[in-house]
Protein backbone atom coordinates (compact mmCIF):
# COMPACT_ATOMS: atom_id res chain seq x y z
CA UNK A 1 0.00 0.00 0.00
CA UNK A 2 3.02 2.38 0.69
CA UNK A 3 4.05 1.95 -2.37
CA UNK A 4 0.90 2.65 -4.25
CA UNK A 5 0.52 5.68 -2.58
CA UNK A 6 3.78 7.32 -2.84
CA UNK A 7 3.31 6.55 -6.85
CA UNK A 8 0.33 8.69 -6.76
CA UNK A 9 1.59 11.09 -5.11
CA UNK A 10 4.69 10.88 -7.66
CA UNK A 11 2.01 11.37 -10.40
CA UNK A 12 0.12 13.91 -9.05
CA UNK A 13 3.52 15.97 -8.51
CA UNK A 14 4.44 15.62 -12.34
CA UNK A 15 0.88 16.31 -13.89
CA UNK A 16 1.19 19.38 -10.95
CA UNK A 17 3.65 21.10 -12.45
CA UNK A 18 2.36 23.90 -14.69
CA UNK A 19 4.65 23.27 -18.09
CA UNK A 20 4.12 19.42 -17.66
CA UNK A 21 -0.43 20.01 -17.22
CA UNK A 22 0.02 22.45 -20.03
CA UNK A 23 1.31 19.82 -22.33
CA UNK A 24 -0.30 16.34 -21.08
CA UNK A 25 -3.57 18.55 -21.64
CA UNK A 26 -3.10 19.53 -25.64
CA UNK A 27 -2.14 15.74 -25.84
CA UNK A 28 -5.18 14.66 -24.53
CA UNK A 29 -7.73 17.27 -26.14
CA UNK A 30 -7.80 15.48 -29.67
CA UNK A 31 -8.71 12.11 -28.14
CA UNK A 32 -10.67 13.26 -25.24
CA UNK A 33 -13.99 11.00 -26.31
CA UNK A 34 -11.92 7.77 -25.93
CA UNK A 35 -10.46 8.76 -22.26
CA UNK A 36 -13.25 8.07 -19.29
CA UNK A 37 -14.91 11.08 -18.01
CA UNK A 38 -13.69 10.09 -13.92
CA UNK A 39 -9.95 9.86 -15.45
CA UNK A 40 -9.72 13.16 -17.27
CA UNK A 41 -11.84 14.64 -14.41
CA UNK A 42 -8.91 13.67 -12.29
CA UNK A 43 -6.19 16.08 -14.32
CA UNK A 44 -6.24 18.99 -12.27
CA UNK A 45 -6.33 22.40 -14.80
CA UNK A 46 -3.45 24.41 -14.24
CA UNK A 47 -3.74 28.00 -14.52
CA UNK A 48 -5.93 31.27 -16.02
CA UNK A 49 -8.71 29.38 -17.89
CA UNK A 50 -11.28 31.21 -20.30
CA UNK A 51 -14.83 30.55 -21.18
CA UNK A 52 -17.93 31.98 -23.18
CA UNK A 53 -21.25 33.07 -21.82
CA UNK A 54 -24.05 32.35 -24.57
CA UNK A 55 -23.76 35.95 -24.88
CA UNK A 56 -20.56 36.21 -25.62
CA UNK A 57 -18.98 37.40 -22.33
CA UNK A 58 -15.76 35.68 -21.52
CA UNK A 59 -14.93 34.96 -17.52
CA UNK A 60 -12.11 33.10 -15.94
CA UNK A 61 -11.20 30.45 -13.18
CA UNK A 62 -7.88 30.33 -11.35
CA UNK A 63 -6.78 27.16 -10.40
CA UNK A 64 -3.32 25.40 -8.92
CA UNK A 65 -2.13 21.90 -7.75
CA UNK A 66 -5.39 22.22 -5.85
CA UNK A 67 -8.09 20.56 -7.99
CA UNK A 68 -11.48 22.66 -8.58
CA UNK A 69 -13.89 20.05 -9.29
CA UNK A 70 -15.84 22.24 -11.44
CA UNK A 71 -13.60 23.69 -13.61
CA UNK A 72 -12.24 20.36 -14.25
CA UNK A 73 -15.83 19.70 -15.54
CA UNK A 74 -16.27 22.55 -18.01
CA UNK A 75 -13.25 22.35 -19.05
CA UNK A 76 -12.99 19.34 -20.68
CA UNK A 77 -16.64 19.21 -21.63
CA UNK A 78 -18.05 23.04 -22.20
CA UNK A 79 -19.80 25.28 -19.93
CA UNK A 80 -22.84 22.91 -19.24
CA UNK A 81 -21.08 20.27 -18.17
CA UNK A 82 -21.57 21.07 -14.44
CA UNK A 83 -25.21 20.44 -13.55
CA UNK A 84 -26.23 21.38 -17.36
CA UNK A 85 -29.82 22.08 -16.48
CA UNK A 86 -29.50 24.27 -13.41
CA UNK A 87 -26.94 26.29 -15.06
CA UNK A 88 -28.93 26.61 -17.84
CA UNK A 89 -31.95 27.89 -16.02
CA UNK A 90 -29.42 30.00 -13.54
CA UNK A 91 -28.32 32.32 -16.63
CA UNK A 92 -31.91 32.11 -18.42
CA UNK A 93 -33.33 33.71 -15.26
CA UNK A 94 -30.45 36.52 -15.41
CA UNK A 95 -32.89 38.52 -17.48
CA UNK A 96 -35.30 39.25 -14.21
CA UNK A 97 -32.52 39.66 -11.27
CA UNK A 98 -31.29 43.18 -10.32
CA UNK A 99 -29.39 41.31 -7.15
CA UNK A 100 -28.07 38.03 -6.47
CA UNK A 101 -27.11 35.52 -3.78
CA UNK A 102 -25.22 32.72 -3.94
CA UNK A 103 -25.12 30.56 -0.64
CA UNK A 104 -22.24 27.79 -0.48
CA UNK A 105 -20.74 29.44 -3.89
CA UNK A 106 -17.19 27.39 -3.87
CA UNK A 107 -15.17 28.99 -6.30
CA UNK A 108 -17.29 31.24 -7.97
CA UNK A 109 -18.96 29.40 -10.80
CA UNK A 110 -22.72 30.90 -10.39
CA UNK A 111 -21.67 34.05 -8.72
CA UNK A 112 -19.46 35.41 -11.03
CA UNK A 113 -21.37 34.22 -14.61
CA UNK A 114 -24.31 36.09 -12.87
CA UNK A 115 -21.67 39.19 -12.22
CA UNK A 116 -20.20 38.98 -15.71
CA UNK A 117 -23.34 38.85 -17.30
CA UNK A 118 -23.97 42.62 -16.11
CA UNK A 119 -21.99 44.65 -14.49
CA UNK A 120 -24.41 46.58 -13.24
CA UNK A 121 -25.77 43.57 -10.92
CA UNK A 122 -25.40 43.22 -7.45
CA UNK A 123 -24.13 39.89 -6.85
CA UNK A 124 -23.38 38.63 -3.03
CA UNK A 125 -21.21 34.96 -2.95
CA UNK A 126 -21.16 33.36 0.54
CA UNK A 127 -18.24 30.87 0.98
CA UNK A 128 -17.40 29.69 4.74
CA UNK A 129 -14.20 26.98 3.74
CA UNK A 130 -10.95 29.05 4.09
CA UNK A 131 -9.27 27.09 1.10
CA UNK A 132 -12.09 27.79 -1.35
CA UNK A 133 -12.97 31.26 -0.09
CA UNK A 134 -9.11 31.70 -1.08
CA UNK A 135 -9.60 30.84 -4.47
CA UNK A 136 -12.99 32.26 -4.54
CA UNK A 137 -11.44 35.96 -3.76
CA UNK A 138 -8.88 35.02 -6.44
CA UNK A 139 -11.12 34.33 -9.28
CA UNK A 140 -12.80 37.65 -8.55
CA UNK A 141 -9.55 39.58 -8.79
CA UNK A 142 -8.75 38.10 -11.88
CA UNK A 143 -12.34 38.89 -13.47
CA UNK A 144 -12.02 42.40 -12.43
CA UNK A 145 -15.31 42.52 -10.78
CA UNK A 146 -16.78 45.34 -8.63
CA UNK A 147 -19.79 44.36 -8.77
CA UNK A 148 -19.15 40.96 -7.00
CA UNK A 149 -19.06 40.42 -2.60
CA UNK A 150 -17.70 37.75 -1.40
CA UNK A 151 -18.20 36.79 2.88
CA UNK A 152 -16.57 34.20 4.23
CA UNK A 153 -19.52 33.32 6.37
CA UNK A 154 -21.95 30.23 7.21
CA UNK A 155 -25.22 31.23 5.99
CA UNK A 156 -27.52 29.92 8.62
CA UNK A 157 -30.60 30.36 10.97
CA UNK A 158 -28.89 32.64 13.90
CA UNK A 159 -26.50 35.14 13.90
CA UNK A 160 -22.87 33.87 15.97
CA UNK A 161 -20.56 30.89 15.36
CA UNK A 162 -21.17 27.75 13.95
CA UNK A 163 -18.82 24.54 13.35
CA UNK A 164 -18.19 23.68 10.28
CA UNK A 165 -17.15 20.16 9.38
CA UNK A 166 -14.39 19.87 6.44
CA UNK A 167 -13.81 17.17 4.14
CA UNK A 168 -10.39 16.18 3.22
CA UNK A 169 -10.49 17.37 -0.08
CA UNK A 170 -7.98 20.65 -1.25
CA UNK A 171 -10.91 22.07 -2.44
CA UNK A 172 -13.98 20.42 -0.95
CA UNK A 173 -17.53 20.53 -2.36
CA UNK A 174 -19.27 18.85 0.79
CA UNK A 175 -18.32 20.83 3.43
CA UNK A 176 -20.85 21.17 5.51
CA UNK A 177 -22.22 22.64 8.91
CA UNK A 178 -24.17 19.56 9.40
CA UNK A 179 -22.15 17.20 11.66
CA UNK A 180 -22.48 13.98 10.40
CA UNK A 181 -23.29 15.13 6.96
CA UNK A 182 -19.68 13.68 5.19
CA UNK A 183 -16.72 11.69 7.21
CA UNK A 184 -14.40 15.02 7.79
CA UNK A 185 -11.06 15.38 8.40
CA UNK A 186 -11.05 18.98 10.18
CA UNK A 187 -13.97 20.66 12.18
CA UNK A 188 -13.33 25.09 12.54
CA UNK A 189 -15.66 27.24 14.01
CA UNK A 190 -16.86 29.69 11.44
CA UNK A 191 -18.88 33.12 11.77
CA UNK A 192 -22.36 32.47 11.16
CA UNK A 193 -25.26 34.63 9.74
CA UNK A 194 -28.72 34.92 8.52
CA UNK A 195 -29.60 36.47 4.95
CA UNK A 196 -32.34 38.86 7.22
CA UNK A 197 -29.27 40.20 8.87
CA UNK A 198 -27.03 40.27 6.13
CA UNK A 199 -29.37 41.93 4.04
CA UNK A 200 -30.42 44.94 6.93
CA UNK A 201 -26.48 45.40 7.56
CA UNK A 202 -25.84 45.92 4.37
CA UNK A 203 -29.15 48.11 3.31
CA UNK A 204 -29.85 45.57 0.61
CA UNK A 205 -33.03 46.98 -0.85
CA UNK A 206 -34.34 43.68 -2.36
CA UNK A 207 -33.37 39.74 -3.58
CA UNK A 208 -34.18 38.72 -6.81
CA UNK A 209 -32.73 35.22 -6.98
CA UNK A 210 -31.00 33.12 -4.20
CA UNK A 211 -28.70 30.23 -5.43
CA UNK A 212 -28.21 27.74 -2.62
CA UNK A 213 -25.97 24.50 -2.32
CA UNK A 214 -25.04 24.02 1.75
CA UNK A 215 -25.33 20.15 1.83
CA UNK A 216 -28.54 19.48 3.69
CA UNK A 217 -28.87 22.82 5.40
CA UNK A 218 -31.04 24.79 2.79
CA UNK A 219 -33.56 24.87 5.35
CA UNK A 220 -31.29 26.32 7.50
CA UNK A 221 -30.76 28.84 5.47
CA UNK A 222 -34.16 29.54 4.35
CA UNK A 223 -35.26 29.53 7.68
CA UNK A 224 -33.10 32.79 8.32
CA UNK A 225 -34.31 34.78 5.54
CA UNK A 226 -38.11 34.31 6.35
CA UNK A 227 -38.16 38.27 6.23
CA UNK A 228 -36.52 38.94 2.74
CA UNK A 229 -38.91 36.04 1.91
CA UNK A 230 -41.84 37.85 2.98
CA UNK A 231 -40.75 41.06 1.54
CA UNK A 232 -38.71 40.10 -1.74
CA UNK A 233 -40.36 36.68 -3.32
CA UNK A 234 -37.50 35.73 -4.48
CA UNK A 235 -36.62 33.31 -7.25
CA UNK A 236 -34.85 30.20 -4.95
CA UNK A 237 -32.58 27.47 -6.57
CA UNK A 238 -31.88 25.10 -4.09
CA UNK A 239 -30.27 21.93 -4.02
CA UNK A 240 -32.24 18.93 -1.98
CA UNK A 241 -30.68 15.73 -1.28
CA UNK A 242 -33.12 12.82 -1.13
CA UNK A 243 -33.76 11.91 2.00
CA UNK A 244 -32.61 14.86 3.94
CA UNK A 245 -34.07 18.28 4.06
CA UNK A 246 -37.64 17.82 2.31
CA UNK A 247 -39.71 17.78 5.22
CA UNK A 248 -37.99 20.99 6.53
CA UNK A 249 -37.55 22.77 3.62
CA UNK A 250 -41.82 22.70 3.29
CA UNK A 251 -42.16 23.68 6.61
CA UNK A 252 -40.47 26.95 5.54
CA UNK A 253 -42.02 27.45 2.46
CA UNK A 254 -45.63 26.10 2.79
CA UNK A 255 -46.78 29.45 4.03
CA UNK A 256 -44.88 31.74 1.35
CA UNK A 257 -47.09 31.05 -1.66
CA UNK A 258 -43.91 28.56 -3.59
CA UNK A 259 -44.59 26.17 -5.42
CA UNK A 260 -41.51 23.97 -6.33
CA UNK A 261 -40.30 22.82 -9.51
CA UNK A 262 -37.60 19.44 -9.80
CA UNK A 263 -34.98 20.49 -12.58
CA UNK A 264 -34.64 17.96 -14.61
CA UNK A 265 -32.81 17.13 -17.92
CA UNK A 266 -36.20 17.57 -19.75
CA UNK A 267 -37.45 20.17 -17.83
CA UNK A 268 -39.29 21.46 -14.94
CA UNK A 269 -41.04 18.90 -13.24
CA UNK A 270 -44.15 20.57 -10.96
CA UNK A 271 -44.39 18.50 -7.82
CA UNK A 272 -46.94 19.16 -5.00
CA UNK A 273 -44.68 17.84 -2.71
CA UNK A 274 -40.97 18.34 -2.65
CA UNK A 275 -39.12 15.05 -3.17
CA UNK A 276 -35.66 14.62 -4.10
CA UNK A 277 -34.14 12.66 -6.52
CA UNK A 278 -33.13 9.08 -4.73
CA UNK A 279 -31.02 8.95 -8.31
CA UNK A 280 -28.90 11.92 -7.37
CA UNK A 281 -28.90 12.96 -10.73
CA UNK A 282 -31.54 15.55 -10.13
CA UNK A 283 -30.72 17.34 -7.31
CA UNK A 284 -31.95 20.93 -7.75
CA UNK A 285 -35.05 22.52 -7.16
CA UNK A 286 -36.97 25.87 -8.36
CA UNK A 287 -38.92 27.23 -5.69
CA UNK A 288 -40.87 30.12 -7.49
CA UNK A 289 -44.59 32.66 -6.41
CA UNK A 290 -47.06 32.64 -8.89
CA UNK A 291 -46.55 36.18 -9.07
CA UNK A 292 -42.96 35.29 -10.10
CA UNK A 293 -43.42 32.63 -11.87
CA UNK A 294 -46.27 34.91 -14.55
CA UNK A 295 -43.32 37.57 -14.52
CA UNK A 296 -40.96 34.87 -15.66
CA UNK A 297 -42.27 34.01 -19.34
CA UNK A 298 -39.28 31.50 -20.24
CA UNK A 299 -40.32 29.40 -17.74
CA UNK A 300 -43.66 28.52 -19.19
CA UNK A 301 -42.26 26.59 -22.01
CA UNK A 302 -39.62 24.92 -19.61
CA UNK A 303 -43.05 23.14 -17.68
CA UNK A 304 -43.54 19.79 -18.52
Amino acid sequence: MKIITLIKKAIKRIIGNKSINILLRIILKPVLSIIPKWIRCRIPIIGINSFKLPNGEKFYIYSDKNTDGILSLIYWDGLFAYESSTTQLFISLLKYTNTVFDIGAYTGFYSIIAAIDNPNRNVYAFEPVPMTFFSLSRNVEINGLKNLQINSSAISNYDGVIKLYIPQENLPTDASTLEGFRYCSKEIMVQAITIDTFVKQNNILKIDLLKIDTEATEHLVLEGARNIIKRDEPIIISEVLSGRTEQELHSVLDDLGYKYYLISDKGLIKKETIEGDKTYKNKDYLFITEKRFQKTKELKDQVL
